[in-house]
């Protein structure tokens, strides 16, 4: 019994040692973005956000009103009229490739290190 508890520790372990290096592997390597590009609702419309200015944009292309906030390269949403407001706990955004969506309200984010035109 004593032999397979100790087998079991070191896997688990082993798991646990795997999960953060590849966590801070993607860390170490991520590119942070210049460029947010929010898209509503599925369309061709877009609107890009640079995000080496802090500034807090009202956003009403959507299917409601979303805000958002950029501060020290980031992007995240601050405030939305729909009624779970699971965007706003997502946080900052950062990292090319990065996106935040507010699906009730049709704004999805993506950060990318290019400006698009």
């Amino acid at each position: 019994m004593k032999k397979y508890l100790n087998i079991n520790t070191f896997l688990i372990g082993l798991v646990l040692v795997a999960a953060m290096g590849m966590y801070f592997w993607r860390t170490a390597n991520a590119n942070a973005g210049g460029i947010a590009i929010v898209r509503f609702d599925n369309t061709d419309v877009r609107m890009e956000i640079r995000l080496d200015e802090d500034k807090v944009y009202d956003i009403k292309g959507g299917k409601l009103k979303v805000t958002l906030e950029v501060k020290d390269g980031a992007i995240r949403f601050v405030d939305t009229v729909c009624p779970d407001h699971l965007c706003e706990n997502e946080g900052f955004i950062r990292y090319e490739d990065e996106s935040a969506i507010c699906m009730p309200a049709g704004v999805a984010v993506l950060v990318t290190d290019e400006f698009k035109g």
